[in-house]
């Protein structure tokens, strides 16, 4: 009897757990059902409603390129509202010709030249006979090449002869500067300047003519000068204490300090170190005797009766003093 019990409830079981199979896999949806409703379940949205959402989003990219145009839009706006400040140019002025800059040493500035003049002379050993015509051409290159070398000036303890012309004011004594000099294919005059052998200022000279590039004048080269760097100069007048014996415009971008010099019917373009010329007082800190200044003894003995006499500067005394000791051990 437990038997057949046994066997009854065994089968009812196994009923049981087939049914119950059976509805799990017609729907396996109902499992995934507490969580979330599988993609193909869930009601597809209107065509209208993806419209407008694909609309919000292509709102959101044109504004967001639009940002950009806008800055930029407001940036030229506030351009064009700043005033520029006179004297101060925004483009770098490059310097001629190619491969010159400042700090470069005069020998390197040489070798320069030298590849310039050789390209200039090509076209004249084209047209040049063989024999005496190619050694005048030789000799003659040779003698632009050594230019540069050949006119180095050093600004020492004693005066030159540079000091009586209009390039006064530009170099200055016992301060390790110096210069050289010589005549471009235009024509123009290039001074160059040096600070311990390194350049730091070009002086060029030009000639001021009707049809010129700059000009019959100096009021014509300053036009000229302005409308190319893009904005006016700042004008000083001569100020001889200072070393500036010319009327002079002056322009400046990040690298250069450019001054045109009022030499009528010559005019100066300068252009300098700008780093070097607004701090030249720590360059030049050796401050030239006056060569013209008369001797103490000399203005003593020359003096009125009524003028008392000056007392001897301690130092002066001292000097003194070593050049008699000096003069004894000699004897």
């Amino acid at each position: 009897m437990k038997l057949k019990v046994f066997v009854t409830l065994a089968g009812v079981g196994i009923a049981a757990a087939s049914l119950l199979s059976e509805r799990a896999i017609a729907a396996p949806g109902m499992v995934l059902g507490r969580f979330g409703e599988e993609d193909s379940k869930k009601p597809k949205k209107p065509a209208a409603e993806k419209e407008k959402e694909k609309e919000k989003e292509k709102d959101k990219g044109d504004k967001e390129k639009a940002k950009p145009a806008a800055k930029d839009a407001k940036d030229k706006e506030k351009a064009k509202d700043e005033k520029p400040v006179a004297g101060e140019i925004k483009k770098r002025i490059a310097l001629a010709p190619k491969g010159i800059r400042w700090g470069m040493s005069l020998e390197n500035l040489a070798q320069l030249y030298d590849k310039l003049f050789e390209e200039e002379y090509v076209p004249l050993y084209k047209k040049a006979e063989p024999g005496t015509q190619m050694q005048a051409l030789d000799s003659e290159l040779a003698d632009k090449k050594a230019l540069l070398r050949r006119n180095k000036i050093e600004f020492g303890r004693l005066p030159t002869g540079v000091d009586q012309g209009p390039l006064k004011g530009e170099y200055s004594y016992n301060n390790g500067e110096s210069m050289s000099r010589l005549k471009l294919k235009s024509g123009t005059e290039r001074i160059v300047f040096m600070f311990d052998g390194k350049l730091w200022k070009i002086y060029d000279e030009h000639k001021l003519r009707n049809g010129g590039t700059l000009g019959a004048s100096f009021k014509d080269a300053v036009a000229i000068l302005t409308k190319k760097f893009g904005t006016a100069p700042v004008i000083v007048q001569p100020d001889y204490a200072k070393g500036r014996n010319f009327e002079e415009a002056v322009w400046k971008d990040s690298t250069s300090y450019i001054r045109a010099v009022n030499r009528e019917p010559i005019l100066g373009m300068v252009y300098a170190d700008r780093n070097i010329q607004e701090s030249l007082s720590t360059y030049r800190k050796n401050k030239a005797e006056n060569p013209s200044a008369m001797d103490r003894d000399v203005s003593d003995v020359i003096r009125k009766p009524d003028e008392p006499m000056k007392k001897p500067d301690e130092k002066d005394a001292k000097k003194k003093d070593d050049k008699k000791k000096a003069a004894a051990k000699k004897q």
